[in-house]
């Protein structure tokens, strides 16, 4: 797991934290404080101590930064054609690196065999993972999507992914959001950073709507591209 999707290490600690422990407790510092010590690594298998975050975060920056935000080589410098998406997706870069911004973009189009499939993508995870886990079997090669030699396609990894032949669905949590798929809308997405949660239902208008900005833009390469747009609110 990445910690560069966290701002402070009590964000780190939250994650850990369930709608039912803050329900009962109603405290989210107390929360915090009895996850550090009374849960400790036995409990949670893993659980960094705040020295260890901090340490491990700051080499998670390091990798960024022989190519880091100072000299960094954006993907979307590669950019050699007006495909709006990808003019779109090169517009939000440095904003999602800098953690002012969390996107996440809905495409729909059809796989390699010819069938149709959709699904929601955390941006801004996708780019990240992109400069250093080039072992990753989840790797996208955004060089080659910028240049027009790689397409970017919702996977079985990302946020949501519908296959609309076989009618199947696949939800996951990515370093950003958290799925909330339960209630009345068929989707929600939890921000990690400072727990607003967000509406992806077409045309829904409740509150949880107001919290990203939607916008769609229309490609040759992508079709029809939807991109959410939540401008990061810090809690401590």
């Amino acid at each position: 797991m990445s910690l560069l999707g966290f701002h402070s290490y009590g964000e780190y600690l939250d994650q850990f934290i369930t709608p039912n422990d803050v329900r009962y407790l109603r405290n989210w510092s107390f929360q915090r404080k009895l996850i550090q010590n009374a849960c400790g690594k036995s409990c949670l298998g893993g659980l960094l101590t705040e020295e260890e975050y901090k340490d491990r975060r700051q080499k998670e920056m390091d990798m960024l930064k022989p190519r880091g935000l100072g000299g960094l080589q954006l993907f979307g410098d590669y950019l050699n054609n007006n495909d709006r998406v990808l003019r779109q997706f090169a517009k939000r870069e440095k904003m999602l690196l800098n953690k002012h911004l969390s996107t996440i973009v809905y495409l729909l189009m059809r796989s390699s065999v010819g069938l149709e499939v959709s699904g929601f993508i955390d941006l801004e995870q996708s780019l990240r993972e992109s400069r250093f886990l080039t072992g990753s079997k989840y790797f996208v090669d955004w060089k080659g999507v910028f240049e027009g030699t790689v397409k970017l396609k919702p996977g079985k990894h990302h946020l949501s992914h519908y296959n609309w032949y076989k009618n199947r669905v696949v939800y996951n949590d990515s370093d950003n959001f958290q799925v909330v798929n339960e209630g009345a809308h068929s989707l929600l997405m939890k921000h990690r950073g400072d727990h607003k949660m967000i509406c992806v239902n077409v045309g829904c208008d409740c509150p949880a709507s107001k919290n990203a900005r939607r916008t769609m833009y229309a490609s040759p390469i992508y079709g029809h591209a939807i991109f959410f747009d939540h401008i990061i609110r810090r809690i401590n």
